[in-house]
């Protein structure tokens, strides 16, 4: 499927996508970072993601690759 757009929603704290076939798909943001352990800095860099790069933060999500991605982003960083 051809993905039309994608952007986060702050009212409802998710992703909204919507397909060229005109489906629509919610991904919620607190379902999918319920049982992730992150720092402070992943959970900004996370919040972030979901904001400006929503269709990557939602393939990471539904491939259960976020918390691989926070931990290699806390390895990146250094205070």
């Amino acid at each position: 499927m051809k993905i039309h757009f994608a952007y986060y929603n702050q009212y409802k704290n998710g992703i909204d996508i919507a397909f060229a076939d005109n489906t629509l798909l919610f991904l919620s943001c607190a379902e999918a970072e319920k049982n992730l352990h992150t720092t402070p800095n992943s959970q900004r860099l996370i919040d972030n993601l979901a904001i400006d790069n929503p269709l990557m933060y939602a393939a990471l999500a539904l491939d259960c690759e976020l918390q691989a991605w926070a931990d290699a982003m806390d390895e990146d960083w250094s205070p």
